[in-house]
């Protein structure tokens, strides 16, 4: 009977989790380097694309295991990345979520800075990132420049995230809570072998939410959620060195959306006066009359295969997916103004279609040069439409059509606009690693990304009545004798984005390394005649940055670390410094009155820090653990307006850290007690290029607590609390126009229990 290697290896990975019990979100402890004895406290990390002790690799990389997830009670990505060093997570209440790493920011409309990776596949859209983790063995978090490994989209860093294989015997867990808000959460999942080559794995989440805001206009639950989540995984080895690993994911969620507030000067709010920008402001209620709504499912299917053949291992990942988001509900001033002349509601709808195909070749890990080559192609499709209407009675329109005057319930369509993108991407890769000596290391990467994109303007060449203005934004701006064939760009970008590194091993103490490397991402377009529109409505003497072009942001890093493990390995004490430059800063610019959402550029943003985190594991004591990350961000040239150069860079925190503490109390009778304290200080953020007063926000301080008493590995009964002093805050803000700006309350303090079983 051949050994099933793939439940070998399912074996040890917990069996290496297990030793790790309650290790926090940023703590790097790990093993000593490969030449040496394998060491309990092991973690090995797929950074590089190849299997890797973690203190060995020349990134920065923060490592949260399945324990982890459990110890600290995540559910969601901003729970594990709050914690991590130089890491900025905005969520917001519109189906969108941002991760900015070390000043590089993600914006609405624009492609991410931070490439996402699950099991191999990289995904094309974070729109399908922030959602509950379920089912996960380990996420990495890389920071600094990972395009040369990852290409598009990696300019900042990657978060590889790797899910659970199927156990060597059938088995299972449970999961259920309940608290504040009334929320609601359960998962489960369950694995085994099918044969003796053949492995399964199902998984299922299910989280439903209030949320802890009510509406006082109509009671409704503006940060209501309901999403459920499943995946479907089979794991062959029909021959020795061969793998093939399927896997079918989807989720569904329903909620509210567009559930922001508006803070304009001289506009109350609920009968509270706004006198000033402030964006630490939390006291403003919610008081529309129109119930914000968010639709959302995905389905995606992912094939990667392995074959050893000796000489190197070849592999193959083929995905596709397919997503539907939309989102809607009343538009800025966010007021209950329904039937109010100039009163509008907005709606937003994407549909999405990725295929991607990798393939790569990979030496051997036991050599003293190592070597990968690979390519890559995507292929992805997004249809979007968005859209505002008159507000006559408070509703969203249903259709993805223009509505006429006339209809007493669904107001006429104010404007529309329907963009078909298409983005085919071809990138080769390869990298080398070679062991100079013993101690000393070098690495080379280097990847080349041709990216071609397009746009085609669909909305109808026709007048609008309310208007009197063409609904095609394009005929409209470009004006007489412009038809629809006229309405369409492409652009190909291309760039070459290399990586080097040089790490020194310092035996069981850890190590040392210096980096290089690029990054980039590509260029794209706004709505074609998004510069025309605005210009002609622009107030004289005021500027308008957005092109219907915007160009390709790339960067240049240089970055020194160290990993020391001392007083016999219960210390782990990571340290790094990094510079950052970075040409055409993408942004985001909106514009309520029409409707356009846009990306801007910054020409040049200059970013500096360093970041330093421990995890001090004290031999028959506690655990404590704290890390600290500062950044740096000017504003080095700004064509546009060179008053703004010197600002502070937008969108992410000039510092954050994080102290904690946990221990484990043995009761007896294999009963453990463990608590767990963390503090996390985020520091103040501006929001725009401007740094327009009032938009500052201040350093937010939150408190989270957890009380575990477990019995071995069989269950688990936990009582919580997140931000327990109810810190009030808001997560983020879009100042508009210098008198007017939006912002996006955080979640208040939030109790819960939750219970765990294993089978």
């Amino acid at each position: 009977m051949r050994t099933r290697g793939y439940l070998y290896r399912a074996s040890a990975a917990w069996v290496v989790g297990m030793a790790l019990t309650a290790a926090p979100a940023m703590a790097q402890t790990e093993a000593a380097p490969a030449t040496e004895a394998s060491d309990p406290t092991d973690i090995i990390v797929t950074a590089t694309k190849r299997n890797e002790n973690l203190s060995q690799v020349p990134i920065a990389v923060s490592v949260t295991t399945d324990e982890d997830i459990a110890a600290k009670g995540i559910v969601r990505p901003q729970d594990y990345l709050i914690s991590t060093p130089n890491v900025t997570f905005i969520d917001e209440a519109t189906g969108d979520s941002f991760t900015n790493i070390r000043g590089q920011t993600s914006v609405r409309n624009s492609d991410p800075n931070v490439a996402v990776v699950i099991d191999g596949v990289q995904l094309s859209s974070l729109k399908q990132f922030n959602q509950d983790l379920f089912n996960i063995q380990q996420i990495e978090v890389l920071k600094g420049p990972q395009s040369a490994i990852y290409g598009r989209n990696a300019a900042a860093g990657a978060i590889v995230v790797t899910t659970k294989l199927p156990r060597a015997e059938l088995g299972g867990s449970v999961l259920a809570g309940y608290g504040s808000w009334n929320t609601a959460r359960a998962q489960a999942e369950v694995s085994g072998p099918l044969t003796d080559t053949l492995g399964f794995g199902l998984a299922a989440s299910f989280r439903d939410t209030d949320g802890p805001f009510t509406n006082i206009t109509t009671g409704e639950k503006p940060y209501r959620l309901r999403t459920v989540l499943g995946q479907a995984r089979l794991y062959w080895e029909p021959a020795d060195g061969l793998t093939v690993d399927f896997k079918l994911s989807g989720h569904d969620t329903k909620g509210g959306s567009t559930a922001l507030q508006s803070q304009f000067v001289g506009l109350p709010i609920g009968g509270i006066p706004v006198n000033e920008l402030d964006a630490d402001r939390t006291d403003l209620p919610f008081v529309t009359n129109v119930q914000g709504q968010l639709d959302e499912w995905l389905v995606a299917g992912s094939l990667k295969i392995d074959y050893d053949m000796g000489w190197a291992t070849i592999t193959s990942v083929t995905a596709a997916d397919k997503l539907y988001q939309f989102f809607g509900g009343d538009s800025p001033p966010y007021l209950a103004d329904s039937g109010t002349p100039g009163s509008t509601v907005q709606g937003y709808k994407y549909r999405d279609k990725n295929f991607s195909q990798e393939l790569r070749l990979t030496s051997p890990d036991d050599q003293r040069f190592r070597w990968q080559v690979g390519l890559y192609y995507l292929n992805f499709k997004r249809g979007q439409i968005s859209e505002l209407n008159q507000d006559l009675v408070g509703i969203v329109p249903p259709s993805d059509g223009i509505d006429a005057p006339g209809d007493p319930i669904i107001g006429a369509t104010v404007s529309y606009a329907r963009q078909a993108y298409k983005t085919e991407s071809f990138a080769p890769f390869a990298s080398v690693q070679f062991d100079v000596t013993d101690q000393l290391h070098l690495n080379l990467a280097g990847r080349y990304d041709i990216e071609k994109r397009s746009v085609v303007e669909l909305a109808p060449d026709a007048i609008n009545p309310v208007t009197g203005a063409n609904y095609n934004l394009c005929i409209q701006a470009r004006g007489p004798g412009t038809t629809l064939a006229d309405c369409q760009a492409s652009e190909t970008f291309k760039e070459f984005e290399p990586k080097a590194s040089i790490s020194y091993d310092l035996g069981r103490t850890g190590s040392v390394y210096a980096s290089y490397g690029k990054g980039f991402k590509s260029g794209g377009f706004n709505p074609l005649g998004s510069r025309a529109a605005l210009l002609a409505v622009a107030p004289p003497g005021s500027q308008v940055f957005v092109q219907d072009q915007f160009d390709a942001e790339k960067s240049t890093s240089w970055e020194v670390g160290t990993k020391l493990r001392l007083f016999d390995r219960s210390l782990s004490l990571n340290i790094a410094a990094f510079t950052t430059n970075v040409s055409g800063a993408q942004q985001f610019e909106f514009f309520p009155s029409a409707g356009l959402q846009t990306t801007t550029s910054i020409d040049k943003v200059r970013l500096r820090g360093f970041e330093v985190d421990f995890n001090w594991h004290i031999p028959g004591g506690p655990q404590i653990f704290g890390a600290y990350g500062y950044t740096d961000g000017k504003v080095r040239a700004f064509a546009a307006n060179p008053a703004y150069v010197g600002n502070r860079a937008p969108n992410a925190a000039k510092y954050n850290l994080n102290a904690g503490i946990t221990h484990d109390f043995d009761l007896g009778n294999d009963l453990m007690l463990t608590p767990r304290v963390e503090y996390v200080r985020i520091g103040s953020t501006w929001w725009d290029v401007i740094n327009t007063p009032g938009s500052r926000r201040s350093p937010v301080d939150l408190v989270d607590a957890r009380l575990t008493l477990a019995k071995a590995d069989r269950w688990s009964l936990s009582l919580f609390g997140k931000n327990i002093f109810n810190e009030k805050y808001n997560r983020s803000v879009l100042p508009l126009l210098g008198v007017f700006q939006l912002t996006s309350r955080a979640e208040t303090r939030h109790l819960g229990v939750e219970g765990r079983f294993n089978f």
